[in-house]
């Protein structure tokens, strides 16, 4: 049939055939949401779920109602808005959302980041390749916890930035705005991303120094630092204000907590976990001087990334996330260097992989990926009353008179929320029973430097616990502060079972009902 003159050519439609390194990269997307989908391990949620329940009852708390110990001290809420989210969801629908939802957060991240890393001429398959090394780089810290929000977030700004270097836009910087509005509100890692701004600034402006004629020009670089300031001020807009940048600040500078928090120490290299980010650290070392694609904003970003992995383990994201572009461009000028060392043909046009083939490898991945989310959204990690969780030992603290408890401090975001979880009967256990949670800058130095030297009974603990008035200490049977008790006058064993110990002080030991056979000799 022939085509009349003039008239539109007809509509030709492709089938839709990737090659090996796009479905390995498709592989890898599908299979880093189900990494991502992790059940809710870390006791810390129970307390942030508490407080976004009391958010939603009363509003934002501005001082400590949860312990005895720092009655007095300012509650900065940096997490709020992630509290509250976790609230609405597990109010209405149980954990599975919650977990699923920051999933999502974090594949964001991921998805962002890879796409800032890629450029033309870059091989997929290294591409890929790098994407596999971030999810299992961070897979010791991946999960449902707010400082995901920082990773979804950063590959958002990423993104932003470098398509206002490829084409510089007033526009453009103003998502910055709404970006950071939301990102105040839901946790404190916005200031990572100021940083980032800025870092990103001084590498553009080292470019203009240099000559680059691809830098940007003076004005668009005072637009960004405009972008930064605003940046700045919008972070702000929360319920804390301007002493939201207050809560790093002391949490940095708490020689205590940087000291026995396992989060916020250095990774340990010599750690089966932590092999794969030593991976991705030694191996972007070593590629790095084949990178020709890395600007100098590029190289400080990566440089910050790494600083930030060696400071604390917790940012694992964060710098797989920076160094990508780096690794991605340095791996593929190795590649090339080595074709051309050894005067290897130039690369053919890939061909298209079989349609079948594609079919098959997309649906193990996908019912690969479906079968570990079933398995992660189903742990007993995920409820409240889950035999992970010491479900006796709570039901025998809320169950018992009025108590001050001194509990494990792993456990006590758990028992924070159980001691606010109404019972059958509807009493309600008071919820200034705690002597610690894990808000450590709500606490403060002072009260988490006493509370490690009562955990391991050093010299001087019980005036610590007289001086509280702890009426209830719950520790594991081979404690420290537990063998101390038992030999303390007046101090008795209420409860005991294979791994707690629950020991009443003197004069408020009546009023216990539970069985007490199992107690430490």
């Amino acid at each position: 049939m022939s085509v009349e003159s003039g008239a539109p050519p007809p509509i030709v439609i492709r089938r839709w055939a990737p090659d090996g390194p796009t479905v390995f990269l498709l592989a890898v997307a599908i299979l880093g949401f189900a990494a991502f989908t992790a059940p809710q391990y870390d006791p810390d949620f129970w307390w942030h779920l508490r407080v976004g329940l009391d958010i939603l009852a009363s509003g934002v708390p501005l001082h400590n109602a949860y312990t005895f110990t720092a009655a007095t001290h300012p509650f900065i809420t940096q997490e709020w808005g992630s509290e509250v989210i976790y609230a609405l969801l597990y109010r209405a629908l149980g954990m599975d959302p919650v977990i699923l939802l920051m999933a999502l957060v974090t594949w964001v991240g991921l998805v962002f980041g890879v796409m800032r890393a890629n450029r033309q001429g870059l091989s997929r398959w290294i591409l890929a390749l790098g994407a596999a090394l971030v999810v299992i780089s961070g897979l010791q810290i991946w999960g449902p916890s707010p400082q995901m929000f920082t990773f979804g977030f950063l590959g958002i700004l990423l993104v932003l930035l470098d398509a206002y270097r490829r084409r510089p836009s007033r526009w453009l910087l103003a998502w910055l705005v709404p970006l950071f509005v939301v990102w105040g509100n839901l946790h404190g890692g916005f200031l990572i991303g100021l940083g980032v701004i800025a870092v990103f600034l001084v590498g553009e402006l080292i470019s203009s120094w240099l000559g680059d004629e691809h830098s940007l020009e003076s004005r668009r670089l005072f637009d960004l630092g405009l972008g930064l300031v605003l940046s700045a001020l919008a972070a702000m807009v929360n319920p804390n204000g301007l002493a939201l940048y207050l809560y790093p600040l002391h949490l940095l500078l708490s020689p205590v907590a940087q000291a026995n928090l396992n989060e916020w120490q250095p990774p340990d290299f010599h750690a089966l976990a932590s092999l794969p980010v030593l991976a991705l650290l030694l191996s972007t070392i070593l590629v790095a001087r084949w990178a020709r694609h890395t600007r100098p904003a590029d190289l400080l970003l990566a440089l910050a990334g790494t600083a930030l992995l060696l400071y604390a383990v917790r940012n694992i994201p964060i710098f797989a996330i920076l160094v990508l572009p780096l690794w991605t461009d340095g791996l593929q000028g190795l590649a090339d260097h080595v074709r051309t060392a050894r005067r290897m043909a130039p690369r053919h046009r890939r061909r298209p992989a079989p349609r079948w083939f594609v079919g098959a490898v997309l649906l193990i991945v996908v019912l690969t990926s479906a079968v570990r989310i079933s398995a992660q959204l189903s742990s007993a990690d995920n409820y409240l009353e889950g035999s992970v969780y010491p479900v006796q030992v709570g039901k025998v603290i809320c169950e018992g008179p009025p108590a001050r408890v001194f509990a494990p401090y792993g456990s006590s975001g758990w028992l924070l929320y159980r001691l606010d979880h109404r019972d059958p009967s509807g009493r309600d256990c008071a919820p200034d029973q705690l002597f610690i949670f894990g808000e450590v800058d709500l606490m403060g130095p002072k009260v988490l430097k006493q509370y490690l030297s009562a955990v391991s009974a050093a010299s001087g603990t019980m005036a610590i616990l007289s001086h509280y008035q702890v009426s209830l200490v719950w520790q594991g049977r081979a404690d420290p502060l537990t063998r101390l008790l038992q030999n303390q006058p007046g101090w008795m064993c209420v409860f005991a079972n294979k791994e707690s110990v629950l020991y009443a002080s003197p004069g408020h030991s009546g009023g216990w009902h539970a069985p007490r056979s199992d107690c430490p000799a």
